[in-house]
């Protein structure tokens, strides 16, 4: 289980310098603990914002996490 304070933190600092790899990397995590944790819905929320950043920044995550959301039926 990630320690979801410091992710918050680190999300908050990533965000306060525009780093979208970043965030969506972070969001990624949060995602996958919450898989962890057996909330579906929840992870696929993380996910989503994930994949939104990691569109925006083409970061090396986008297919993964592409591929994480199709499997849920969240995406195509």
């Amino acid at each position: 289980m990630v320690d979801l304070v410091a992710l918050n933190r680190e999300l908050l600092a990533a965000h306060a310098a525009k780093d979208g790899a970043k965030i969506a990397h972070i969001y990624k995590q949060a995602g996958e603990n919450a898989l962890e944790a057996g909330q579906v819905d929840t992870a696929c929320f993380y996910f989503t914002h994930a994949y939104v950043f990691a569109l925006e920044s083409n970061c090396e995550e986008l297919g993964q996490i592409h591929a994480i959301l199709k499997k849920y039926g969240r995406e195509e």
